[in-house]
């Protein structure tokens, strides 16, 4: 048996106990951040590697003051990175929407791999390794690189009433925080994008996922969703990835259950956790009344917004009260440094 670490909780058994229970196993992946680069320019850069690398990007919304959100404005191959600067919006209403650039991108790689390749720094001095091969990703631990330290989990609830905006409507704005105090932007989940329209994306998220009616022989992936009824059009979920037969048809296969939930969603009470997935909008929605999410981290806080952005009274109708709205975050703050670059591929 090959051999590994584990640390159990404390009042816990690390040779016996549930992975629930130990505060650490190398038995599960443990990515490995090799560097972190800041660009304020779309002007690519080699990375390092010989293939292309798992990462994480983050929007630095404004420098001053320091705001930085997560978001998809990048990507990798198997020698450079391409960063992509976007914009954030400033002015949320409808008649006067505003944008503003962001001031730049934080581009977190992995020395873990997407594509095959190989790469292996020269080690001085001691340092851990657990595991064995070719390339430093096969290292199960590899103290030559950092990793993901936790220090805060926590959750983070708004819950508002309805917002009537008038005639000439209007924008609400509430936030809830989190001060994490340590004095620099830190890495945190879940990993959802900085700035997202409710509407928009529920309105994406369903056409995308959308298979309509269930029918068997087919390919179905977790979140994706069937009718069996046309007349009822109740709808269900995919939990689980499979291929449809008889014995897992919704409702009536004796091991639909396994497979699949009755679809329902409520609009106003979300899960900003289960937004992490990024939606690209090709239109096809345009709502009236919009709710926007904005969840990001400062130099001392954690800070999740919800921006509710009412319609004036128009040529489409008299505008509406948007009704009551909850929106809540599992979040997890780590130590490590997110607004500092760092270059651990150096030998």
């Amino acid at each position: 048996m090959r051999g590994k670490l584990i640390a159990s909780k404390t009042g816990y058994d690390a040779l016996t106990s549930e992975p629930r229970d130990l505060a650490f196993s190398s038995d599960f992946e443990l990515n490995k951040i090799a560097r972190i680069k800041r660009f304020s320019s779309e002007t690519a850069l080699e990375h390092g590697f010989n293939y292309a690398p798992k990462f994480l990007v983050a929007r630095e919304i404004t420098s001053n003051p320091l705001k930085i959100g997560w978001g998809n404005e990048c990507s990798v191959d198997d020698s450079k990175i391409y960063p992509r600067i976007v914009s954030h919006t400033t002015n949320f209403t409808k008649a006067n929407r505003q944008t503003e650039d962001d001031s730049g991108l934080w581009v977190v790689l992995m020395v873990d791999n997407l594509t095959d390749g190989d790469f292996k720094k020269e080690v001085h001095g001691g340092i851990i390794l657990v595991g064995n091969g070719e390339s430093d990703y096969d290292y199960k631990i590899h103290s030559g690189y950092d990793t993901l330290k936790v220090f805060q989990t926590g959750q983070l609830v708004i819950d508002v009433g309805e917002f009537d905006g008038g005639s000439s409507g209007g924008v609400r704005t509430t936030t809830a925080t989190f001060n994490h105090n340590l004095g620099y932007v830190p890495v945190f989940a879940p990993f959802v994008n900085y700035e997202i329209s409710k509407d928009l994306y529920y309105g994406w998220n369903n056409q995308y996922n959308s298979r309509k009616m269930w029918s068997t022989g087919k390919l179905y992936y977790t979140r994706q969703t069937v009718y069996v009824d046309p007349i009822t059009l109740t709808s269900y979920v995919c939990i689980k990835t499979h291929t449809s037969s008889d014995s897992n048809k919704p409702e009536t296969g004796v091991d639909w259950q396994t497979c699949w939930n009755v679809f329902y969603q409520d609009r106003n009470d979300t899960y900003l956790n289960n937004l992490e997935d990024i939606k690209y909008i090709y239109g096809g929605v345009a709502p009236r009344n919009e709710t926007f999410f904005l969840y990001y981290a400062t130099e001392n806080q954690l800070v999740l917004s919800m921006v509710q952005v009412a319609s004036p009274d128009s040529g489409m109708g008299p505008h509406e009260i948007m009704p009551a709205e909850k929106v809540s975050v599992d979040y997890t703050v780590f130590y490590n440094k997110l607004n500092e670059e760092i270059d651990l591929t150096i030998s």
